[in-house]
C-alpha cells in the first residue's frame, strides 16, 4: 500500500452513469479516493480550488466546455493537478490536442480497472517528481540573470547532443522521440527543448510534422542581443511539450552561421551563443546534428554534457563511431560524458551481436529494437512513435532511454571532469 495521504481524484463527465461507473472501478483501490465528481467543464473549475485533485479523469466530449478547454483552464488553476482525458474516440488528433492542453495521459473508455489504476498511480508519481525537481521560484518579475549572460534566468539546462558518424542511423529518429519520451518523464512544469543543429538539410521539424517560418537563421545575426522574448519568438511548441529551434529552411540559409566565424576551439560563434543562450531557458536541451565533425558539432561538444553517440550493428557506421571516439580521446575530451545508443539491434536481420559492439568500443546505454514499419511510418506521417506508439517495444526502449539519460545527468554535477573540459586543446587544432 501507497504511504501517506490518498490520491484525490476528480471525475469530470456529463453521464453519471459513467461518473458512478469510474467511481465504483476506483473504489477498488484503498490508496485512491474520490475528492469530486462534477458533469461539465465550467462545474470543474468551480469545485477543483475546494477539492484540490491531484489527479482529474476529463471526458473530452462534453456540451458547453469540452474537456479539451476545460483542460488547459484547469492547468492555470492548478498546475500540479495530473489530467487523464479519457474519450471514446481513440485518435491521434485528440490525443495531440489533449496533450498540448495539459493532459497527462489519454485512455479509450470504457477504461478496463487495472489500466485505470495503473495510470492513475504511475501520474500520480510523476507529479510527485515534477514537484521535487521543480523548485519553487521565487516571486518577482524575473529570476535572477545568469551571470555573464545577460537576459537569461538562473536556469542552467542539461545539454544532451545526438551525434552519428554516418547518416542513415536514426540520429534525428532518436533525438525527437528522447526529448518526447524525456518531456513525457520529467512533466510539463520541466521545460525540454530541441534543437536542429544541421544547419543545411535538417529534417526535425518534418519528424514533428512542424510548419516553422522562422529558425535558427532569424536567431544567427543577433547573438549580441538575444533575449527571452526574442528566443520565444523562433521556438515552436509541439503539442508533446516540447519546443523546438528549427533548421534553417534553405541549406543557403545556414551560410549565415559562417559570418560569424569560430572560436579557437574550431566552434561555430553565432551558433554556440544561441545554445549557450538556450540552454538557461530549458532544463533538458536536445541537439541533433549533422554527421560531420564540424564547426557546428564542435559548438555542440564544447556545451554539452552528455554526447549519445548512435550506430546501428553495420560495419561502416561501427567504424565510424570507433573514429570519432578516437578523435574524443585525442582532444582530450572526458570519457565519462559519451554514452553509445545501439539502435537497429535484431541479431538474425543484422548478424552482429550488440556484445560485440560493445566490446570493441564502450557498453551501451540503450539498445533499440529494430522496427523500420513503425520507424519510417512515423518520419513520413510526421507523428513521432513516441506519440502515437510508445507502448511498442521500440517506444519502451526510447522510454528507457530517457531514464538513463536523466539519471546520467543528475549523477553528473560540475566537478573535476568539468573543469578539465575547459582546458582541453581545441578539436580546430586537431583538424
Amino acid at each position: 500500500m501507497m504511504a501517506g495521504p490518498k490520491i484525490r481524484v476528480m471525475i469530470v463527465d456529463d453521464i453519471a452513469e459513467t461518473r458512478e461507473q469510474l467511481r465504483k472501478l476506483l473504489s477498488f483501490d484503498p490508496d485512491i479516493e474520490v475528492a469530486a465528481m462534477v458533469g461539465s467543464g465550467e462545474e470543474a473549475l468551480k469545485v477543483a480550488p475546494q477539492a484540490l485533485p491531484d489527479v482529474v479523469l476529463m471526458d473530452i466530449n462534453m456540451p458547453g466546455m469540452d474537456g479539451i478547454t476545460a483542460t488547459g483552464k484547469l492547468m492555470e488553476i492548478l498546475p500540479a493537478a495530473q489530467i487523464i482525458m479519457l474519450s471514446v474516440q481513440g485518435e491521434t488528433d485528440y490525443m495531440r490536442r489533449a496533450m498540448m492542453a495539459g493532459a497527462r495521459d489519454f485512455l479509450t473508455k470504457p477504461p478496463s480497472a487495472d489500466e485505470l489504476l495503473d495510470t492513475i498511480h504511475r501520474v500520480f508519481k510523476v507529479g510527485q517528481t515534477r514537484q521535487v525537481m521543480v523548485p519553487q521560484q521565487p516571486t518577482g518579475p524575473q529570476r535572477p540573470a545568469q551571470p555573464g549572460v545577460p537576459g537569461t534566468s538562473a536556469r542552467l539546462g542539461k545539454l544532451i547532443t545526438v551525434f552519428s558518424a554516418k547518416g542513415g542511423t536514426g540520429c534525428t529518429t532518436i533525438a525527437v522521440n528522447l526529448a518526447i519520451a524525456l518531456q513525457t518523464l520529467v512533466g510539463t512544469d520541466v521545460k525540454v527543448g530541441l534543437i536542429d543543429a544541421s544547419l543545411q538539410f535538417g529534417d526535425v521539424a518534418i519528424f514533428m510534422k512542424l510548419q516553422p517560418t522562422r529558425t535558427l537563421a532569424d536567431l544567427a545575426p543577433r547573438t549580441q542581443e538575444l533575449d527571452i522574448d526574442l528566443l520565444n519568438s523562433i521556438l515552436i511548441p509541439h503539442p508533446s511539450g516540447v519546443k523546438v529551434l528549427a533548421a534553417p529552411l534553405a541549406p543557403e540559409d545556414a551560410e549565415i552561421f559562417h559570418e560569424g566565424g569560430v572560436e579557437d576551439s574550431g566552434a561555430n560563434r553565432r551558433l554556440k551563443a544561441i545554445i549557450e543562450f538556450a540552454r538557461h531557458e530549458f532544463d533538458y536541451l536536445i541537439v541533433d546534428t549533422r554527421h560531420l565533425v564540424d564547426d557546428t558539432v564542435l559548438a555542440a561538444l564544447d556545451l554539452t554534457d552528455l554526447v549519445l553517440i548512435v550506430t546501428r550493428p553495420v560495419i561502416p557506421e561501427i567504424r565510424g563511431a570507433r573514429l570519432f571516439i578516437e578523435l574524443l580521446r585525442k582532444m582530450q575530451y572526458p570519457l565519462d560524458k559519451l554514452a553509445l545508443v545501439i539502435n537497429s539491434v535484431d541479431t538474425k536481420v543484422m548478424g552482429i551481436d550488440p556484445s560485440a559492439i560493445e566490446k570493441a568500443m564502450m557498453p551501451a546505454v540503450a539498445h533499440i529494437p529494430l522496427d523500420e514499419r513503425t520507424a519510417l511510418r512515423a518520419a513520413n506521417y510526421g507523428v513521432p512513435f513516441m506519440i502515437q506508439n510508445p507502448r511498442l517495444p521500440i517506444g519502451q526502449a526510447l522510454t528507457t532511454l530517457a531514464q538513463v539519460v536523466q539519471d546520467r545527468l543528475r549523477e553528473k554535477e560540475s566537478g573535476p571532469a568539468a573543469e578539465e573540459a575547459q582546458k582541453r586543446p581545441g578539436l580546430g587544432r586537431l583538424l
